[in-house]
This record gives structure tokens, C-alpha cells and sequence, in this order.
């Protein structure tokens, strides 16, 4: 009953319009500087330097060096005008709206387009890419940063959600990686 009371009040005090509480969560901004606790950075593949082919990385607030963490790996939607949706890596959030900043890593890969010379705002582009960017990048990512290979979990929101199953189940390789997924 008191939770369905802060929960009225709550959904009163939006619809009126007052000042959001302060613990809502705010996306953190992907930077081109060093991870760290607390950072989401943009991090080129050695295979893709010189493009414009990335991922992002987020440390949660808690992380510390030797650590061991679950992983959420995430793919956006399609850029899509009438929604604001963008398409572009730097502006997904599913997975840190998920783990509220704490106690994941969170990694936002890439669909590579034609070429592999860009990310891919629709679909997928060049598949046999996007499938082998994930392949390669998460499990030099859990060993860098105290990933935990046995739990890493796929999610994703509208070409995203496609993706679990096309890019994330598109080979045994590829989904041998996933412990769960979530759309």
C-alpha cells in the first residue's frame, strides 16, 4: 500500500509538472577519454582504427581494477526521424536505464555498415561485420575490464530487439556468449 501511495504521488507531481526527483537517472554522455569508474568512453577496435566504426564502453560508479562484473551488452534502434531515435551508438541507454549505473559493465556495440568503414544507423549493414566486431571486442573487453564471460547478457530496443536474435543468436560462436537476453 505505501509503495502504491509514493507511486500515485509520484505519477501526481510529473502530470502537475513539479521538479523531477534527484535521483533520477541521467544517461551519462559517451566522452573520448580513458574508462573509469562512473565513465562511458568511445573506444575504437584496433581492426577499425582509421574509421569511423565504434563502441561504447561504461564503467558502473563501483567499479574498481581486479574486480569481476556482469555484462550487458546493448544494440540501438534504427535512426528513426518521427521518434528522435538516432540510431547511433553514443545515444543508447536501455541497458544503463536496466542496471542503474551499478554493478554492470555496459557495452553498446556497434552495426557496421558496407563497407566497415562507419557504424550503420539502419539495420544491420554488413552482418558478417557487426557479428564479428561483437566476437572479437566483448571478450577483449571482459578481460580488460573484469567482465564476467558467464554473465553477460544481450538486450536491445526496436532494431535492437531484431538484433538479439539476428546478429546475437546468428552463429553458435556468438551465442555461446549471452547468458540471457532481454528486449
Amino acid at each position: 500500500v505505501i509503495l502504491l501511495l509514493f507511486s500515485l504521488s509520484s505519477l501526481a507531481a510529473f502530470v502537475q509538472g513539479e521538479e523531477m526527483a534527484p535521483t533520477d537517472l541521467v544517461t551519462p554522455m559517451m566522452t573520448d577519454g580513458l574508462p573509469g569508474p562512473g565513465k562511458r568512453v568511445r573506444q575504437v577496435a584496433p581492426e577499425y582504427k582509421g574509421t569511423e566504426v565504434y563502441h561504447a564502453l561504461y564503467l558502473p560508479v563501483d567499479w574498481k581494477p581486479g574486480g569481476k562484473y556482469p555484462v550487458l551488452v546493448e544494440y540501438t534502434g534504427n535512426k528513426w526521424a518521427p521518434s528522435g531515435g538516432t540510431g547511433e551508438v553514443k545515444d543508447a541507454n536501455l541497458a544503463y536505464g536496466m542496471s542503474g549505473g551499478r554493478g554492470f559493465i555496459w557495452v553498446t556495440m556497434p552495426c557496421i555498415e558496407k563497407g566497415r568503414s562507419k557504424n550503420t544507423l539502419r539495420w544491420w549493414g554488413d552482418k558478417e561485420a557487426t557479428v564479428e566486431y561483437c566476437k572479437v571486442n566483448l571478450p577483449r573487453i571482459c578481460k580488460a575490464f573484469g567482465g564476467d564471460p558467464d554473465n553477460v547478457f544481450l538486450c536491445g530496443f526496436s532494431r535492437g530487439a531484431i538484433g538479439a536474435s539476428y546478429i546475437g543468436l546468428a552463429d553458435d560462436e556468438i551465442a555461446k556468449l549471452w547468458k540471457g537476453i532481454f528486449t
